[in-house]
C-alpha cells in the first residue's frame, strides 16, 4: 500500500476520480436543493419540471418580445406580410419569422398578437409541455428626451418627485436633487415610457420533432425526477469519496517511489505568489470564456476551477511538509534581502568612526531636504535652509568632536589608562560627563591603591600570624625535647617546665584573642546595653592598672570631666576595651613618661581619651595599627598578639561607639566616642 500510493499513476487516477466525485457532489447538492425547493417529493416533480421548462423557454420568449419591440420602434424597417384578416376584422401586420424560430429548428411553439401585429410559428396545443397563455406588457421608450425642473419648499417633497420620475420613467433618467437659494430643486432628463399589451400563448412540443436544447435537457430533468429518491444517498457517497480522494492526494503529495523523504518538483519550487497570480489569471480567462451558458459552466469552467483548487492544495501540502511555505515566497526573499542589506549597512556604520557616521547621516538628511526644496521650495526657504546649514553644521561637528573625546577617554579608562579627559572646548553637558569620567578615574586609582595596600597588609598579616604562632610553638617543642633527653629528675627540669608553662599560656592567650577578635568582628557576641557611668568605670580601670603602670615606670594622670557623663553600653565589653588599651600602654609606652586618661563631653558626644609616648618610633599609620596582628613594635620583639586594637575597635562598635587613633611623632592617642545618654 505504501509503494502504491507513491506512484504517479495512482495520484492521477485519484485526481480524476476526485474531479468526477466532486462534480457529482456539486450537482447532487444542487439537485437536492431543487427537489426540496420545488416540492418534488410530494407532487412527483411537476413543479420542478415546469420550472426547468420555463427557464429553457426564457431565451426564446425574450427574442419574441425583442422582435415585437423592434416593430413598434421602427415599423417601416420590419419585414412584414401584409395579409388581410377575416372580413370585417382589423388588419394586422404579420411579422416574418427568423430562421431560428422555424418549426424545423426549434420545439418552441408560440403565438403573440394584438390588434396591430401578429407573430407566430404555429399555435401551440394545450398538451404542450409548460403551456402558458398570458398577456405580455411591453415597455417602450420611443419619445424625445424631456427636461424637468421644479423647486420645492422641503427636501421631502423634492425627493418624492424624484422617486416618481424614476418609477415612471426608469429607462433613461439623469439629474439631481440639490439645495438652492429658494428651496430644493429637482433637475431631471428622461424619456417618457409607454406600454403595449400583447396576448401570448407558448409551450414546448412534447413530441420533440427537432433535436435542440429542449429535446436534450428536458428528458434529463425528467429522468432526474424519476430517480429523485436516489439523489441524496448518491450525493452523500460522492461527498465521502471526494473527501477520501482529497485526503489521499494530500498525504501522498511530495512522496516519490523509492524514497521516504518528501521532495519538491519544479512546480513546488515556483514562488507561491506567481502560482496564485497564474491561477487567478486562468480563472479570469475561464470566467470570460465559459460562464455565458450553464452547459459550458458545468462541462468546462467548474472542472477547471476544481483542477486549479486541487493543484493549489497539493502544492500547499508539499510546501508545508518541506517547510518552504514561507521560504518559498517572493516576499520572504525580498524581506531577507532587505534585512541583509540593513545588517550590512549597520555593520558599516558601526565600524565607521563617529565623525564619519555623523557626516554620512548629516549629508543624507541634507540631500533629502535639498530634493524636497528643489520640488516644493521657494527662494526665501532655500536661503533659510542654506543659512541653517552654515550655522548648524559647525556646531554639530564641534559637539561630535567633544563626544569623540569622551569616547576615547572612556576607552582609555576601560583599558587601564586613567589619564584625565580634556575638558577644554566641550559643551556644558559634555563637560559634566568628562568631569564624571575623570572622577571615576580618580576613584579607580584610589581603589587600586587601596587594593594594593590591602594585599600588602594581607601578606603582612599572614607573616605576623605565622611568626606569633611559630615562636611559642617552637619553644614548646624545644623544651619538651630537652625534658625527654634529660628527664624530669634533671636539675634544669623546673626551669624547662616554667618555660613550657609560660609559652603554653602565651599560645593560649593568642588563641583566645583570635577567637575573641573573630566574634567581635562578626558581631557574634551578646551585648546588653545599660546606663554606664564613664568616670566611674575609667577610675576603676586606672586603679586596676596602677601597680602595672608603676612597674613600667609610667606616671598616670587622670582628668575626669565634672559633667559625670553617662552612656548606654555593655559595661563588661567596655571594660575589655579599657583593658586592651591600658595593656598596650604598659607594653609599648616609653618608661619615665606620663600616661593621660581623660573624659569630656563635646558637641553632645562623650569622649574617652588614652595618651602615651611610644617607646619605639611609630613608623606606621594609625589605620595600619588598627589592622590585626599589627604592633607598634615592627620588630615584634615584645609579647602580644597584635589583636588588642582590632578587638577594641570591634567591641566599641558593638557598644554603638567609634574608636579613633591619632599618631603625632611618638605621641599615641586613642579616643572612644559615644553618644551622650
Amino acid at each position: 500500500m505504501r509503494k502504491w500510493n507513491l506512484t504517479l499513476a495512482a495520484r492521477i487516477v485519484a485526481g480524476v476520480l476526485l474531479m468526477i466525485f466532486a462534480m457529482g457532489t456539486i450537482l447532487g447538492v444542487g439537485g437536492v436543493a431543487a427537489l426540496f425547493q420545488y416540492n418534488a417529493f410530494n407532487d412527483g416533480g411537476k413543479e420542478l419540471f415546469d420550472e426547468a421548462a420555463d427557464y429553457l423557454m426564457g431565451h426564446d420568449k425574450r427574442m419574441v418580445q425583442d422582435m415585437l419591440k423592434a416593430y413598434y420602434y421602427d415599423p417601416l424597417s420590419t419585414a412584414v406580410d401584409n395579409t388581410q384578416g377575416e372580413a370585417g376584422a382589423p388588419q394586422r401586420v404579420v411579422i416574418t419569422l427568423p430562421y431560428y424560430l422555424y418549426t424545423t429548428h426549434t420545439n418552441f411553439r408560440f403565438t403573440a398578437e394584438n390588434e396591430d401585429v401578429s407573430l407566430s410559428n404555429g399555435v401551440p396545443a394545450a398538451n404542450c409541455f409548460a403551456y402558458r397563455e398570458e398577456p405580455w406588457t411591453l415597455y417602450l421608450y420611443d419619445g424625445e428626451v424631456r427636461h424637468f425642473s421644479q423647486t420645492y419648499a422641503t427636501e421631502e417633497e423634492a425627493r418624492l418627485k424624484w422617486d416618481q420620475l424614476c418609477e415612471q420613467n426608469h429607462w433613461y433618467i439623469s439629474g439631481q436633487v440639490e439645495k438652492s437659494s429658494s428651496g430644493w430643486t429637482v433637475e431631471a432628463h428622461y424619456q417618457p415610457r409607454r406600454t403595449v399589451t400583447v396576448t401570448a400563448r407558448y409551450g414546448i412540443d412534447g413530441s420533440f420533432p427537432v433535436v435542440d436544447r429542449y429535446s436534450l435537457l428536458l428528458p434529463l430533468v425528467n429522468t432526474f425526477i424519476v430517480c429523485r429518491n436516489w439523489v441524496i444517498p448518491v450525493t452523500a457517497a460522492c461527498l465521502a469519496l471526494t473527501i477520501a480522494a482529497f485526503i489521499f492526494l494530500l498525504v501522498s503529495a511530495g512522496h516519490r517511489t523509492g524514497t521516504a523523504e518528501v521532495s519538491r518538483n519544479w512546480f513546488d519550487k515556483v514562488p507561491l505568489e506567481l502560482v496564485l497570480l497564474a491561477m487567478v489569471a486562468l480563472l479570469g480567462v475561464g470566467m470570460k470564456l465559459f460562464t455565458d451558458r450553464a452547459v459550458t459552466v458545468l462541462l468546462l469552467f467548474l472542472p477547471m476551477l476544481l483542477a486549479l483548487g486541487l493543484l493549489l492544495c497539493m502544492t500547499f501540502a508539499v510546501r508545508c511538509k518541506t517547510g518552504t511555505l514561507v521560504k518559498g515566497t517572493l516576499l520572504y526573499w525580498v524581506c531577507r534581502g532587505v534585512w541583509a542589506a540593513v545588517k550590512w549597512l549597520w555593520y558599516v556604520l558601526k565600524n565607521l568612526p563617529l565623525i564619519w557616521k555623523t557626516a554620512l547621516i548629516w549629508a543624507g538628511i541634507s540631500l533629502v531636504e535639498l530634493i524636497m526644496l528643489a520640488g516644493y521650495g521657494s527662494g526665501p526657504v532655500s536661503i533659510f535652509w542654506l543659512l541653517e546649514k552654515l550655522i548648524v553644521t559647525p556646531i554639530l561637528f564641534a559637539f561630535v568632536i567633544g563626544l569623540k573625546k569622551l569616547q576615547d577617554g572612556a576607552k582609555r579608562m576601560a583599558a587601564g589608562d586613567m589619564t584625565p579627559v580634556p575638558e577644554k572646548f566641550l559643551f556644558p553637558e559634555e563637560k559634566k560627563h568628562a568631569q564624571s569620567l575623570n572622577s571615576m578615574g580618580r576613584g579607580a586609582v584610589l581603589a587600586a591603591e587601596q587594593r594594593l595596600k590591602s594585599e600588602r597588609m594581607k601578606t603582612e598579616l599572614i607573616t605576623n600570624v605565622s611568626h606569633d604562632i611559630k615562636t611559642p610553638l617552637t619553644s614548646l617543642i624545644s623544651y619538651v625535647d630537652l625534658l625527654k633527653k634529660e628527664g624530669l629528675s634533671s636539675e634544669h627540669a623546673p626551669e624547662y617546665v616554667d618555660v613550657l608553662d609560660r609559652q603554653s599560656q602565651r599560645l593560649k592567650k593568642l588563641t583566645e584573642d583570635l577567637v575573641e577578635a573573630s566574634k567581635a568582628s562578626t558581631g557574634n557576641m551578646t551585648v546588653t546595653r545599660e546606663d554606664t557611668d564613664v568616670n566611674l568605670l575609667l577610675s576603676q580601670a586606672a586603679g586596676e592598672y596602677a601597680e602595672r603602670l608603676a612597674a613600667a615606670q609610667l606616671t598616670l594622670v587622670t582628668t575626669l570631666t565634672p559633667a559625670e557623663p553617662h552612656i548606654q553600653a555593655d559595661g563588661r565589653l567596655l571594660w575589655r576595651v579599657f583593658d586592651n588599651l591600658l595593656s598596650n600602654v604598659c607594653k609599648y609606652a616609653q618608661p619615665g613618661t606620663r600616661v593621660y586618661l581623660s573624659t569630656e563631653v563635646k558637641e553632645g558626644k562623650t569622649q574617652i581619651a588614652f595618651r602615651n609616648v611610644s617607646r619605639e618610633p611609630l613608623n606606621i599609620s594609625a589605620d595600619e595599627l588598627m589592622e590585626r596582628f599589627v604592633r607598634g613594635d615592627a620588630s615584634r620583639n615584645t609579647e602580644g598578639s597584635g589583636l588588642g586594637l582590632s578587638i577594641a575597635r570591634s567591641l566599641t562598635e558593638l557598644n554603638g561607639g567609634t574608636l579613633e587613633l591619632t599618631v603625632d611623632g611618638d605621641l599615641f592617642k586613642a579616643t572612644l566616642i559615644f553618644d551622650k545618654d
